[in-house]
């Protein structure tokens, strides 16, 4: 049941509803969690017609309330994390889901094509939990040396990856979403 909105034909009610069916279903790809956070958004909606608090465009406030209440749900979220294993192994992991795959075939790519200080430090530091002195000792060189090929590598692949793909973060850093840039110069998407 839709919410009265004023000024807002049957029609274009289900085109905004529908519009932001989609948008969290991009942003949360756990198809019964995305039903849940949409109804959540059309439930604050409700709350605040009734209130009277709805100001601006319909649709703007309607997405405004979509976006905070998927970073509120990805938020609430047991964090997880890819094993580096997995980043290094040529196939993705099982549970990667199918939208995201190619991503994550493309970053294992773009790491795999820093020069191989960088790579191996980055993969060693970042991914396979070293410190930079356990690896600065295992190396021989010095600690200054390892954190130069750290900052390097990771300022090499986040050019790299966006100068093929936008990026859309959460106030935490954490990724919502990614589209290939169209004409982008990636060669591994």
């Amino acid at each position: 049941m839709s919410p009265e909105a004023p000024d807002i034909d049957e029609a274009r009610w289900r085109e905004l509803a529908d519009a932001v069916r989609r948008y969290v279903r991009r942003r949360v790809r756990q198809p019964d969690e995305a039903e849940d956070v949409t109804q959540d958004v059309f439930v604050k909606l409700a709350d605040h017609l009734r209130r009277g608090t709805v100001r601006g465009p319909l649709h703007a406030w309607l997405f405004r309330a979509a976006r905070t209440t998927v970073i509120d749900h990805l938020r609430a979220r047991t964090a997880t994390t890819v094993p580096a294993a997995d980043l290094a192994a040529d196939e993705p992991p099982p549970d990667a889901a199918a939208a995201d795959a190619p991503l994550l075939a493309s970053f294992r790519a773009f790491v795999h094509g820093l020069p191989a200080e960088q790579r191996d430090a980055l993969l060693r530091t970042e991914f396979d939990g070293w410190s930079q002195k356990q690896l600065a000792e295992r190396l021989g060189v010095a600690v200054s040396t390892v954190k130069s090929r750290v900052q390097r590598g990771r300022r090499r692949l986040a050019r790299e990856l966006l100068d093929c793909c936008t990026f859309e973060f959460d106030r935490r850093g954490q990724l919502l979403d990614w589209q290939r840039r169209p004409g982008g110069g990636c060669r591994e998407c």
